[in-house]
């Protein structure tokens, strides 16, 4: 099963790999999507998305599936067709 899926870059993400937006296909899963969106961005963004065990998002970073965290989500995650994802770097603040 493949399904399309626009994936959102912000902050430095954005900045890092030069587009807002990149459509992508997968078969469904997180790690099916990184792969592809790699094959498009540069094999870099494995690393800027994936824990080291290439399976689950970074802990710090924010992946947002139509607007909700994928934290949030209880199980297993599933991309739909036509599904947003919005991925937020690690944000620095402070004095």
């Amino acid at each position: 099963m493949e399904v399309s899926v626009k994936i959102l870059l912000f902050a430095t993400l954005r900045e890092r790999y030069g587009v807002k937006e990149v459509d992508v296909k997968c078969n469904g899963t997180i790690q099916s999507l990184v792969e592809n969106a790699a094959k498009i961005l540069g094999s870099s963004f494995i690393n800027d998305i994936l824990s080291k065990d290439g399976e689950n998002v970074r802990d710090d970073l924010i992946l947002m599936i139509n607007g909700r965290n994928i934290k949030d989500i209880k199980g297993r995650v599933e991309i739909k067709d036509g599904d947003v994802v919005a991925i937020f770097p690690p944000l620095a603040g402070g004095n």
